[in-house]
């Protein structure tokens, strides 16, 4: 029998799919709904990657590509001042999707408390259930401010094994800042909890500022699992590539369960990760500025609205509170996509008590976003 923890995560991604399945029998829809990034993965990764299916090749190892696992730990040793044993402390996944079901396979057991912020993706949700575990939610957005509050995370641990830390957070863009990252470690310490660092978004962080991972900080190296990938940063969604650093242990029991069901990332996708880690110039950080340009236009456009919304510090997204209109977010989407086909994602995807939000996308051109814009804004005069 199914775990309640499943069933509501297939729910809530039941109800996203539903509504992207009528989008798709639509013309003329701006899709302000999905997490894939739009832009087109730089031509020298692709390039590059075929020239090396061209060489001579061998099995791959179950964990990956050693060259690929070395690049990763250089990037880390060069850009966050961790060291990391490629053979031992990182496996290369099918996409981060696969890496948090193989994190909570390894970890949890039966019974096993998981905390995890809510809003959340619901995919965290079925992972836990498929491992038995229970979703224990700490409350953010006091103020709209969802970044998880170390404080609220010591009220709620009781008992809690792990800690699931999405920073920035996916649906709502916030930012959990260093300051907050370094007393959410020491709570970890006191509470003898694992975090599970989810660090997908690590190269879209705005306003200037830097993602803090939780690996650096003191007391953690031993208790934290980095989850990460490529498919953000570098727009390559559909190559499946994603990856886990930590313990040794840890590493080995996915190794294992990898090779009893996935086995290795298929040798093309990892050449182009390689091929992204080294190329001749960084395209981070012009991603980056592409998507903090429409973030900017899309806050522009709430402000003028009067939609108040959670400060989307990095990622894709803006998480929006659509109270004001008096009706649920769920009609709100599902009237907006008939009426005006625009599609978003009601609040009730990412977690039951968020029936009055929605969460935006950022993965249009800015010209797509401010037709978007129109379009809301006719949709709600018409509302009044």
């Amino acid at each position: 029998m199914k775990s309640a923890v499943v069933s509501s995560g297939e729910k809530a991604t039941t109800l996203r799919y539903t509504l992207m399945g009528l989008a798709a029998e639509m013309t003329d829809v701006i899709s302000l709904g999905g997490g894939e990034p739009d832009l087109d993965t730089p031509p020298e990764i692709i390039e590059t990657a075929l020239r090396r299916m061209e060489q001579p090749r061998t099995s791959v190892p179950i964990r990956g590509l050693r060259e690929l696992r070395q690049a990763l730990a250089d990037r880390y040793e060069k850009e966050k001042g961790l060291s990391f044993d490629p053979e031992r402390q990182i496996v290369i996944t099918n996409g981060a999707q696969e890496g948090l079901f193989l994190a909570m396979l390894a970890l949890v057991n039966p019974g096993d408390k998981v905390l995890t912020p809510d809003p959340r993706y619901s995919s965290y949700d079925q992972a836990i259930g498929a491992a038995g575990g229970q979703v224990i939610e700490i409350p953010t957005g006091r103020d709209y401010r969802f970044e998880l509050d170390p404080e609220d995370l010591r009220k709620s641990v009781d008992g809690s094994k792990i800690l699931i830390l999405v920073n920035p957070s996916n649906p709502t863009g916030a930012l959990v800042e260093a300051e907050a990252v370094r007393r959410i470690a020491e709570v970890a310490v006191d509470t003898d909890l694992v975090v599970i660092s989810d660090e997908i978004y690590d190269g879209l962080i705005y306003d200037g500022k830097e993602l803090l991972s939780t690996a650096t900080c003191e007391g953690m190296r031993d208790r934290t699992v980095t989850l990460s990938g490529f498919s953000k940063s570098y727009a390559m969604t559909g190559f499946r590539v994603g990856y886990l650093i930590g313990e040794p242990a840890f590493i080995s029991a996915v190794a294992g369960l990898k090779q009893v069901t996935s086995g290795p990332c298929p040798l093309f996708s990892q050449y182009a990760a390689l091929a992204a880690l080294q190329q001749s110039k960084d395209t981070r950080p012009q991603f980056r500025e592409i998507f903090d340009g429409r973030r900017v236009l899309m806050m522009e456009g709430l402000d003028s609205l009067g939609i108040p919304y959670g400060h989307p510090g990095g990622g894709l997204f803006m998480w929006a509170d659509l109270s004001k209109y008096g009706m649920s977010a769920k009609e709100f989407c599902y009237k907006l996509l008939e009426e005006s086909r625009v599609l978003m994602f009601p609040g009730q995807s990412f977690g039951e008590k968020w029936r009055c939000f929605v969460r935006i996308s950022l993965v249009q051109p800015e010209e797509k976003i401010s037709q978007a814009l129109e379009r809301i804004t006719g949709f709600v005069e018409g509302l009044r």
